[in-house]
């Protein structure tokens, strides 16, 4: 299996080490290919490659979204949306603006960014999941209290199977699934949840666990 990331910042680097650390093979994507060739030299990994966004989603079987969240569905339009026709979509991304120098909330219930994204690529078989920690935490999730939970939500339920192996192989304790794509909303309200916590108390190594009686 190869896999498309599309999204060059940190999220994405951290993904395409993470995917690399299970053994695929990988394209990293970025509007400018050109300003990840150091990494990619420093990666050193002959699984890595780097490329446009249309390249990228043209390689994966399966693709990555970890771009700015309110750039997304560009992104897909300069991918060319015939390259995601059948696969699965994971999305990482939040309906984030940034443009007062705060995160914003930019979604709303019946229009998450994820059921935005799936309308972009109907297609697709998108998946929201890994949008409600810190990227460093989606792939190394054995934390010193535990193992937490990761939530998803997406229509197909064979790639919500595969995000869900992939989330146990990272570390996570279970994968649960909310519902369909429109559950995405409440995934990416969790993560403001996630970023009220982390400014509160200067703290943004912490993932959430569900428990029962």
């Amino acid at each position: 299996m190869k896999i498309g990331i599309l999204g060059s910042g940190m999220v994405g680097k951290v993904l395409s080490k993470g995917f690399l650390g299970l053994g695929y093979e990988v394209m990293t994507g970025s509007r400018n290919p050109s300003k990840l060739e150091q990494w990619h030299k420093e990666m050193n990994n002959p699984k890595l490659s780097v490329g446009t966004f249309a390249e990228t989603a043209s390689f994966g079987g399966v693709v990555v979204l970890a771009t700015h969240g309110t750039a997304t569905v560009d992104v897909l339009n300069q991918s060319g949306k015939e390259n995601f026709t059948g696969k699965t979509v994971i999305d990482v991304t939040n309906p984030l603006d940034f443009s007062t120098g705060k995160p914003v909330f930019a979604a709303a219930l019946g229009n998450s960014l994820g059921e935005q994204i799936q309308n972009a690529i109907p297609e697709a078989k998108v998946v929201k999941a890994f949008n409600i920690v810190n990227c460093n935490i989606m792939i190394n999730a054995k934390m010193q209290e535990g193992q937490p939970d990761m939530f998803i939500a997406g229509n197909d339920k064979d790639a919500k199977d595969w995000v869900g192996k992939l989330a146990l192989d990272w570390g996570w304790n279970s994968c649960i699934d909310l519902g369909g794509i429109e559950e995405s909303y409440w995934l990416e309200t969790f993560a403001m949840l996630w970023i009220k916590f982390g400014a509160a108390n200067n703290h943004w190594t912490h993932a959430f666990k569900l428990l029962k009686k």
